[in-house]
């Protein structure tokens, strides 16, 4: 079943940002809201691979192909990003660790690394296959890794929780269901839903044709959803596995996000900031609620505020809008760049977002007043 078409109308909102009568729907693209505070750091001239927000120390902390990881300092403004340490290999995976303390980190040596601090330590290494995907329940306290065709989930101690290989082609994606009693592991021709309670079952399969680049378990725990290859989405409702499709994309999906309430799941992938309804029964006859638009531009990366139903998206020439869903308004945190945005993080209150662009360059945003009222 198809969730509806992507709707023509942009939703991008001159008249919030005071542009009304300009004749030209693109000038927005170039003035930043004057409900955000933007500082700039410039480009290092390497591609970042991740982008962490890490509570604990409140900071961001990034990793670039050269192996060198960075860190920002969130507290207090003019903060300039500094050079933490240097693994040995280019870091391809990461994820705020247990408890919102320290990031978990998987590289193309086929290492599991804990950053604490500057401190780098080993935790498990595959013997070659990349670890290319990692995910971590911190109330469970549960790490998860992928490398190859095979999936292992650790306990806070170290201990395997859980270690299973076999599944259709490389894993392309892990998700913790919300209570951490399962996790979702996509791959080619649908997800894989493993139950850590009891390891030694067999795993639930949710198949669909075609090969499933990202996996999202919501969490209100009702819903899976998966990025595809083929430039749409696939949703199934977790009660009684009902598959629906969301179509109509232009351009390869690269990220989804779920709202912190379960109701909407944003992605990537079209020249608007697209969300689903996913309340009721789920996103099957619903058009998207869209958001966002600039001149020749798609965007890459989406996140989530972490508490209102507000989206950032940002985009493949360097801009950095935000919206709200409902309203389908945008406004602008960053103007373009000319490179294209890599990595989106908010803070856990929502009053900053950090992105990250292929040149390097790092992005502060601070938001000045509430994006919902």
């Amino acid at each position: 079943m198809t969730g509806g078409g992507m709707m023509g109308a942009t939703g991008f909102d001159p008249a919030a940002l005071g542009l009304a009568g300009t004749g030209n729907p693109d000038v927005g693209t170039r003035i930043i809201s004057p409900s955000v505070k933007l500082s700039e750091y410039p480009a290092v001239g390497v591609h970042p691979t991740f982008t962490v927000i890490e509570p604990a120390a409140a900071r961001a902390v990034i990793g670039y192909g050269d192996g060198t990881i960075r860190a920002i300092g969130l507290v207090l403004d003019g903060a300039q990003p500094s050079a933490l340490t240097k693994v040995r290999a280019t870091p391809i995976a990461a994820a705020v660790d247990i408890g919102g303390a320290g990031v978990l980190i998987g590289t193309d040596a086929g290492e599991l690394l804990r950053l604490d601090g500057s401190t780098v330590t080993k935790l498990t290494e595959t013997g070659g296959p990349w670890v290319s995907e990692v995910a971590v329940h911190s109330g469970k306290g549960l790490r998860a890794f992928a490398a190859a065709k095979s999936m292992t989930v650790l306990g806070a101690d170290g201990a395997t929780v859980l270690e299973a290989g076999g599944h259709p082609s490389t894993v392309a994606g892990l998700s913790f269901s919300p209570d951490g009693t399962r996790i979702a592991v996509a791959h080619y021709d649908g997800v894989s839903v493993w139950n850590l309670t009891d390891p030694g079952q067999k795993p639930q399969r949710l198949e669909w044709h075609g090969s499933h680049t990202a996996v999202a378990w919501s969490p209100s725990g009702q819903f899976i959803v998966t990025a595809m290859q083929d430039k749409e989405m696939h949703c199934w409702r977790w009660k009684d596995k009902t598959g629906m499709r969301m179509s109509g994309y232009p351009s390869k999906i690269r990220a989804v996000a779920w709202t912190a309430d379960g109701q909407y799941v944003a992605a990537s992938g079209a020249d608007t900031v697209t969300s689903w309804d996913c309340s009721g029964k789920g996103p099957s006859g619903k058009p998207p609620l869209e958001f966002g638009y600039v001149y020749d531009g798609v965007v890459r990366q989406v996140a989530a505020h972490p508490v209102d139903h507000v989206v950032a998206g940002g985009y493949s020439d360097g801009t950095v809008l935000v919206g709200t869903i409902e309203q389908e308004t945008a406004m602008i945190a960053r103007p373009a760049s000319g490179h294209a945005v890599t990595g989106l993080a908010w803070t856990d209150d929502g009053a900053t977002l950090v992105a990250t662009d292929e040149s390097g360059a790092v992005a502060v945003m601070r938001i000045l007043e509430p994006l919902v009222s």
